[in-house]
């Protein structure tokens, strides 16, 4: 593999990355704010019902708060990536494992970010009268305005995205190793 191509891939994946969880980041907070849920005839924004009306429970308030740590995450992964991209200082064999362990990273990342948007979304709102998952809530044209649902589901395919970067990253990190490796043995044997 040229190493060349491999940073420069590097560089136009972090920005792109950078993009992706920017605008994740924003559509979370957005959602969250401008979005309203009709309930029982009022009408609430989704940072009410999660945090002050007392119609969610407490692991729906923490579950948003990881979710935007998460986020944030992202987004200082993306920055060191670009980082180490630009300095183009690294061997090539601690690249080739910086690539394996980004691959790694946004796997396991992107499950555990796909697992609290499921729980988040199977969260129940209870008012006393209403009793709904707040994923059904935001899919209900009826609740919720057909903007919320687009927005909710903008988050499943900025996960679907990371996991399927995760396996390019890391088989493409695995496939240099390997590449190295047998470089290297060549080289010993001659």
């Amino acid at each position: 593999m040229e190493r060349r191509v491999v940073i420069k891939w590097l560089k136009i994946f972090s920005i792109g990355f950078l993009i992706l969880t920017l605008v994740g980041l924003v559509d979370l907070i957005l959602m969250s704010t401008i979005i309203n849920i009709t309930l029982d005839s009022q009408l609430f924004n989704i940072l009410t019902i999660i945090f002050q009306s007392g119609f969610m429970s407490v692991h729906a308030a923490l579950l948003w708060i990881v979710l935007l740590s998460i986020f944030c995450g992202f987004i200082v992964l993306s920055y060191s990536i670009f980082n180490v991209a630009n300095k183009n200082t690294i061997e090539d064999r601690i690249l080739a494992k910086f690539l394996l362990l980004i691959g790694l990273f946004l796997i396991i990342g992107g499950f555990i970010t796909m697992n609290f948007i499921v729980l988040l979304g199977n969260s129940h709102i209870n008012t006393g009268i209403t009793y709904i998952t707040f994923q059904t809530a935001l899919f209900s044209p009826s609740i919720t305005s057909v903007i919320g649902a687009i927005m909710w589901f903008y988050n499943t395919v900025m996960v679907s995205c990371f996991l399927t970067s995760g396996l390019i990253f890391g088989g493409i990190g695995l496939k240099w190793m390997l590449l190295i490796q047998e470089e290297e043995s060549t080289n010993n044997q001659i």
